[in-house]
């Protein structure tokens, strides 16, 4: 009677599994249908597209790895990402070293700490386009701030005063500086966190064997914060290999070329007269397979700084 019983309950419970999960997934079916309708669907529709030729108006045309074989042999490309390279070298040290030595100011106890910690913090929440304009009005040849103060003290005159965004040489330094303003307080943030997870007993018995607050940051601060550098390092340089808003509202890629980034180069070829769709997500195809290896590379060393830590 006791065996007749057993598979009578064990029945009841599949069936009271499958209802509880069936109920789950009724939940999650508008997010999952959203995901792929406007995530999965355009992810793997792009390599399509890329293997197209196509202007995003007539009709498309299979043309295979054409697009990939010209984007190989076009200059252009390779020009417009060390663009990105050096860009994201300047920004990801610029923004690490500085968000870093603030953070350790902000880490100690003194008045007025959670209001500097929200004034670096200000620009993130600004919008790209808005920091564009302000940096470009700031550094306007003739009635921009800085050339403004200058010519009041004396640095220079109206017919010698520094062109900024637009002398070439200078242009990507402009918008190298107005990035690392906007993301270092984004960075202070991420520091803070990690500086507050050591714990005080490392320091006080550093103290005690006689190390000083250069001895400690150097043995103590910088090995236990290796994880969070990593994590920064990883956001600063995906953002600058897929840099666009600054740089289209600073300079839209001028003068001359000089400050024109690998992003900028796709929105051209996806909406210039001669748009090139397929082309320009071929482009893009690469570029993320860029910051995939990046990232990954990045993980891994991550891995590493964890099991060392």
């Amino acid at each position: 009677m006791h065996l007749a019983k057993a598979p009578g309950k064990r029945r009841f419970r599949l069936t009271k599994r499958v209802r509880d999960n069936f109920n789950a997934y009724l939940f999650l079916l508008p997010t999952l249908i959203l995901f792929c309708a406007f995530t999965i669907y355009p992810f793997f529709n792009a390599f399509y597209i890329a293997l197209c030729q196509w202007d995003g108006l007539t009709d498309i045309q299979f043309i295979g790895l054409a697009n990939f074989k010209r984007l190989f042999q076009d200059k252009r490309v390779f020009e417009y990402l060390g663009h990105n390279l050096v860009f994201g070298f300047w920004t990801v040290l610029g923004k690490t070293v500085l968000a870093f030595i603030i953070a350790l100011f902000l880490r100690e106890k003194f008045k007025g700490v959670t209001f500097f910690t929200a004034t670096f913090f200000l620009p993130v929440m600004m919008s790209f386009v808005a920091i564009g304009m302000l940096w470009k009005f700031i550094l306007n040849p003739t009635s921009g701030l800085i050339n403004s103060i200058g010519m009041k003290l004396g640095l220079f005159q109206m017919n010698n005063a520094p062109g900024w965004l637009g002398d070439p040489n200078m242009a990507m330094g402009c918008i190298i500086m107005a990035d690392i303003w906007r993301w270092t307080g984004y960075h202070v943030v991420i520091f803070l966190a990690g500086l507050k997870s050591i714990p005080d007993d490392m320091y006080e018995a550093a103290m005690v064997d006689g190390a000083n607050d250069w001895q400690q940051i150097i043995h103590i601060t910088i090995p236990q914060m290796r994880v969070i550098t990593l994590t920064n390092m990883i956001f600063c340089m995906t953002g600058a290999i897929s840099v666009f808003d600054l740089v289209f509202t600073m300079t839209t890629g001028g003068p001359y070329n000089s400050t024109k980034v690998i992003a900028l180069y796709v929105y051209e070829q996806a909406f210039g007269t001669n748009a090139r769709t397929g082309y320009a997500t071929a482009i893009n195809i690469f570029l993320f397979v860029i910051i995939l290896l990046i990232t990954t590379f990045m993980m891994k060393l991550m891995d590493h700084a964890k099991n060392n830590t």
